[in-house]
């Protein structure tokens, strides 16, 4: 009587990738039989009216073997039906022995273990890499270790870890399938690969663009991990310097109508507002050494005790009160109130360093400025007036080297609808760098 013995069942493989590396899955479908091993494969071996998502299940619960597809391509996605899957296995190995195989991670191109998203389970063992899904020879040795029995977890020959918190020695580095050759630069931090760019899906345009910068990101932090290390501390360095710079700067650092001022301190909101109170007398077209007087006795007060005293007989900037018609209400308003707020910024911010004159110019002339300015040994001039007529009329403005009449800035203004505050805050930020000389 003849028994027949029932042939040994063959190890089962799970072979799970993502979709985008269906063709490196295929080739490895086809190798793992050659070498003794069964494969379960969703293509092959879902059939139509099976439960797909608890079929799937029943297998992660009962194969041999979890092999995962990891790639470029799997770094990539944050989402998709491969995580649930790799999630699974990774819960089926908590019911386990830690020395028992049953995770067979392969990657495909130049994806490393570090920093790769994975799940933790994945990096207790070492990675088997199969370029482009191509049977090696190490993937026909690990095949040969399961079917004989043998253990598929070869110990690298490495050194012990650091001391753990009793004082032994930590666990050693480097178990995995089988040995593989040491990545260049042992010692040194891996470099991850680039992970490819994101697939865009049908109808999934607004997913593809967080994709696609998410993509960017991580491209660029990779990118930048592979600067040499003195290049990061640099840019680390000068990134620390840049914040605290920023979280450091006082708030003086804008003027108090919100714009930045550009030299020197601007004065205080209060100080703004009390500029625009004397302004509103200042209002007329015959100005005289009263007017003159008068603003900067009102300046004064607006400054600290030990400074206030009036104008310097030597400063290096001169204000010439700005001209206006007799018989233009509306343009001697705007021309006394734009000059007494300059004067009066100029007078804060920089005291000592500005003197005032007793006249508007009798023509806006350079020549006529530098006269002026002599007599006051001034270096530079800051004059204007009101220029054409309504409702075209233009407040000039310009700012004069006393030596030579040369004209360092002018502006002109729209006198219709003019905000004589915006217009005093422009030329005192103009004029400010010349009262550093």
């Amino acid at each position: 009587m003849n028994t027949e013995v029932p042939a040994t069942p063959r190890p089962t493989v799970f072979l799970s990738y993502a979709s985008e590396d269906r063709r490196a899955a295929q080739l490895i479908r086809d190798a793992l039989p050659d070498y003794g091993l069964e494969v379960w494969y969703d293509e092959s071996d879902l059939v139509g009216g099976d439960a797909w998502d608890q079929k799937i299940r029943r297998q992660i619960r009962e194969c041999d073997y979890f092999m995962p597809v990891i790639s470029a391509h799997t770094e990539a996605r944050h989402e998709g039906y491969f995580r649930r899957e790799w999630r699974l296995a990774v819960e089926r190995t908590l019911d386990m022995a830690d020395d028992h195989v049953f995770l067979l991670p392969v990657v495909i191109d130049q994806t490393t273990e570090a920093g790769a998203r994975v799940p933790e389970k994945f990096r207790a063992v070492q990675w088997l890499r199969l370029p482009e899904g191509r049977p090696t020879a190490a993937l026909a040795a690990v095949c040969r270790r399961l079917l004989s029995g043998e253990p598929a977890q070869a110990p690298a020959p490495a050194p012990p870890g650091p001391p753990g918190p009793s004082g032994r020695p930590g666990r050693p580095s480097g178990q995995g399938l089988a040995p593989e050759r040491q990545a260049p630069g042992h010692g040194s931090a891996p470099q991850s690969a680039f992970p490819a760019f994101p697939h865009e899906e049908p109808g999934q345009r607004i997913r593809f663009g967080f994709q696609v910068a998410g993509w960017a990101l991580q491209s660029a932090w990779i990118g930048f991990k592979r600067l040499p290390r003195w290049v990061r501390i640099g840019i680390y360095i000068w990134a620390a310097i840049v914040l605290m710079s920023r979280g450091c700067s006082s708030p003086h650092d804008h003027s108090a109508d919100g714009s930045a001022d550009r030299h020197g301190p601007p004065i205080s909101a209060t100080q703004a507002e009390k500029l625009r109170q004397i302004a509103q007398t200042h209002q007329t077209g015959n100005w005289t050494a009263a007017d003159t007087a008068h603003l900067i006795a009102q300046v004064a007060k607006e400054l600290p005790a030990e400074e206030s005293g009036g104008s310097s007989a030597d400063a290096p900037v001169l204000a010439i009160p700005f001209a206006s018609p007799a018989d233009d209400s509306a343009a001697q308003k705007l021309a006394g109130s734009v000059f007494a707020q300059v004067y009066g910024r100029l007078a804060i911010a920089n005291h000592g360093k500005v003197a005032l004159a007793d006249h508007p110019l009798p023509a806006l002339d350079p020549t006529a400025a530098q006269a002026q300015a002599r007599a006051h040994d001034s270096n530079y001039i800051v004059y204007g007036g009101i220029t054409g007529s309504a409702p075209n009329q233009q407040l000039a403005v310009s700012i004069v080297e006393a030596d030579d009449a040369t004209v360092l800035w002018s502006k002109s203004y729209a006198a219709a609808g003019a905000d004589p505050t915006a217009i005093a805050a422009d030329v005192s930020a103009n004029i400010r760098p010349y009262t550093d000389d």
